[in-house]
């Protein structure tokens, strides 16, 4: 039997990306063959493409970890699930498995319940989202009411899930953005300020909301030289999780200020907590009591459908969403 697969056969960015007719796979002794309904985007996997990941592609390969479907067959050791369960995937740093397909073989030890509240769209939005948010901000930081953190780049998914988890402990939010363009979608999330970075000075805007005491979590994906906007806006002990790379591979730290603040600077991957089981049920426990309860719940920028999966990529490169770019695998 086949099926339909965006597919990769060199790492020249979403030029390379091709939809192609592929063998069904078939699941292995601790896999389920899942018929996706619906996947979601995320910049990790232009990095995939470009060569620049955490996890290496050996080609041609497939791509994305991010899928919502209905189990269609299952391997001999899966336990907990059965056929005709709805499942999502979850955040997996292997590059055996891509899910922006028509159908998918996955790792059965990193799947969560479709629950029946959230529609296709809403739940392949989830967990990329509130799981790389939860890891650095509710583990490690212990993020609380009336802490305050810094989430730059705030209105893609990651920002978007960071703003979602912080509010709901009862923390207190500076979200940055480049331009006043996205603001309102931003506070419509929940961002108690949003600073225009391109246009306003950030560390006087975060002085000022703190009232001179800084802030303790910064949730940070730009990286490169950035925080040398912020640096002086810290908080003493305070934590600085840095994600991403949009400004470059390279971190450039200013030790003394650093040192000032006694902050630390955490390099961080969801990838590095979500390979652990006991880290990984509780992040997935985490996000799922809350959902049951209507919190957490992941914005939707704009749903595309199957035949134009490629075309869904190349308006994630413009960067003009906010929240989850989404594909539903009905081709058309």
């Amino acid at each position: 039997m086949k099926t339909t697969a965006l597919q990769f056969h060199e790492t020249n960015g979403v030029d390379s990306l091709r939809i192609e007719e592929i063998d069904r796979p078939k699941p292995g002794p601790n896999e389920v063959l899942i018929d996706v309904k619906a996947f979601a985007l995320n910049r990790a996997d232009i990095l995939y493409l470009e060569d620049n990941h955490y996890s290496v592609a050996s080609l041609p390969s497939g791509l994305g970890s991010e899928a919502t479907g209905i189990i269609e067959a299952i391997g001999s050791n899966v336990k907990g699930f059965k056929v005709g369960d709805g499942v999502c995937t979850l955040p997996h740093a292997n590059s055996t498995y891509g899910v922006h397909a028509q159908h998918a073989v996955f790792n059965a030890d990193f799947i969560a319940p479709w629950q029946d509240t959230l529609s296709k769209e809403e739940a392949t939005s989830t967990w990329m989202e509130m799981l790389t948010a939860y890891y650095p901000l509710i583990e490690t930081a212990k993020l609380t009411r009336g802490d305050f953190v810094l989430i730059p780049a705030a209105s893609s998914s990651a920002g978007l899930g960071a703003i979602a988890l912080a509010k709901d402990v009862g923390a207190i939010v500076i979200a940055t953005t480049r331009t006043s363009k996205k603001m309102a979608d931003i506070f419509a999330s929940g961002a108690d300020y949003v600073v225009a970075t391109d246009e306003e000075d950030l560390t006087a805007r975060i002085l000022k909301a703190t009232n001179g005491a800084g802030v303790r979590v910064v949730y940070d994906p730009i990286g490169g030289d950035f925080i040398d906007d912020y640096v002086e806006a810290l908080a003493e002990n305070a934590l600085v999780f840095i994600y991403g790379v949009l400004r470059g591979m390279h971190a450039q730290v200013d030790i003394v200020k650093m040192v000032r603040k006694a902050a630390t600077v955490i390099p961080y991957s969801l990838f590095n907590h979500i390979r652990h089981a006991d880290q990984r049920e509780r992040g997935v426990n985490y996000v799922l009591e809350r959902q049951e309860k209507g919190l957490l719940m992941p914005k939707v920028d704009k749903v595309f459908g199957f035949n134009d999966a490629i075309a869904a990529y190349r308006y994630m490169l413009k960067g003009e969403q906010v929240g989850k770019i989404v594909v539903s695998t009905e081709r058309t």
